[in-house]
């Protein structure tokens, strides 16, 4: 009732005697209180009680300096992507004595919901938005000869069919030669690898794909690129005849359809080597080696969420995701993958320390990064 008489109290203030007379018997009737002790409160309303907030400390406090542990190895994954790879990288980090966690917190960091992860995090986490240039430039002499592949032709490829392109660091100067990034991603599976090349060379362009053929856990049986020069020539042409590589591109500036690689080219590349200038050798050995560790940063403890259903509804669009997975989970999961490469892998996998990875990889891109 006193909220009631809150509401009327300053329209009783103000009003005349005549609209006072009404404004009493209206709530004389709707709450039954006396005309005199409605006079009294409407004049002087009594203050609105502030309800204490019962602080119920979360059980996850406890284990809030472990997962900033776990999440800033992750590359500050988000919820989604962090929560699966959470019992993996437990027990790598523990296997290197990288984190002692108790059997209950190491319960409460396995039963964590992917929301909670974002909540406790909110305060952590930093958005970074930095644009970087673009250099490619279209090849002409060859277009007619490379069929056109587009996004909706990858939902059923198997291991080996790629997508390609190349990453510029000019910084703010086109001019010279500097270092380029030939950057893969295999759509299957998500497995990333990148080759770091002094100038754009077809032949050096070549060799840096010829490098890669030889990092991947299968045959490379396909390339989608862009339509940029390096890759849409002759000696590209003929590399992939010998080597019995289907070859399609993209069309002109429809990022679309190099959606995978398009996004591997900042998650990866811009977010650890950055978008200054690097042109000289020993940048180029500091970017060579930090490609060598990434990968396996990369492809054992970043898990990626494959799109599965995309429902546009007018303007609405819904976006269903698969679970996140890492690479090598993927690879592992394949039936035409040889159990040879499989053990293979998870021998590789138990050698790595994911902490000690991450910690090598943002120091070899400091490094690069100062001139």
């Amino acid at each position: 009732m006193h909220a009631v008489v809150r509401a009327f109290s300053k329209q009783y203030r103000h009003a005349g005697k005549n609209e006072k007379s009404h404004l009493l018997n209206r709530l004389c009737r709707t709450i039954g209180y006396s005309r005199k002790h409605l006079m009294e409160i409407l004049s002087n309303p009594p203050e609105a009680r502030k309800r204490k907030k019962r602080i119920q400390q979360s059980q996850y406090v406890r284990i809030i300096k472990s997962l900033r542990t776990l999440w800033a190895v992750s590359n500050y994954a988000c919820g989604k992507r962090l929560k699966p790879l959470l019992s993996s990288l437990i027990a790598a980090l523990r296997r290197h004595k990288e984190l002692v966690v108790t059997p209950e917190e190491r319960k409460l960091l396995l039963q964590i919901s992917p929301a909670t992860i974002d909540r406790l995090l909110t305060h952590d986490r930093k958005r970074i938005n930095i644009k970087g240039r673009s250099r490619t430039k279209p090849g002409s002499l060859l277009k007619h000869q490379i069929p056109i592949k587009t996004w909706a032709d990858w939902d059923n490829a198997k291991p080996g069919f790629v997508e390609i392109d190349s990453v510029h660091h000019c910084g703010s100067s086109l001019n010279g030669e500097y270092i380029y990034t030939l950057d893969l991603v295999d759509v299957a599976t998500g497995w990333n690898e990148c080759c770091a090349h002094l100038g754009r060379g077809e032949y050096r362009t070549i060799a840096a794909l010829d490098t890669i053929k030889g990092r991947l856990p299968f045959p490379l049986l396909g390339i989608d690129f862009d339509s940029g020069g390096e890759f849409v020539n002759y000696h590209l042409l003929r590399y992939c005849d010998k080597n019995h590589i289907t070859y399609t591109r993209a069309r002109e500036a429809i990022k679309n359809d190099q959606a995978y690689i398009e996004q591997q080219n900042y998650s990866v590349v811009r977010r650890f080597v950055g978008y200054q200038r690097m042109d000289t050798e020993e940048q180029l050995k500091l970017v060579s080696r930090l490609y060598e560790l990434l990968s396996d940063y990369q492809n054992f403890f970043q898990p990626v969420m494959r799109l599965k259903t995309k429902i546009r509804d007018g303007a609405k669009v819904t976006r269903k995701y698969d679970k996140a997975l890492i690479a090598y989970q993927r690879v592992l999961k394949r039936k035409d993958i040889p159990k040879e490469t499989k053990q293979n892998l998870r021998e590789r996998y138990k050698k790595l320390n994911p902490k000690r990875l991450l910690l090598e990889i943002t120091g070899l891109g400091r490094k690069a990064s100062k001139r």
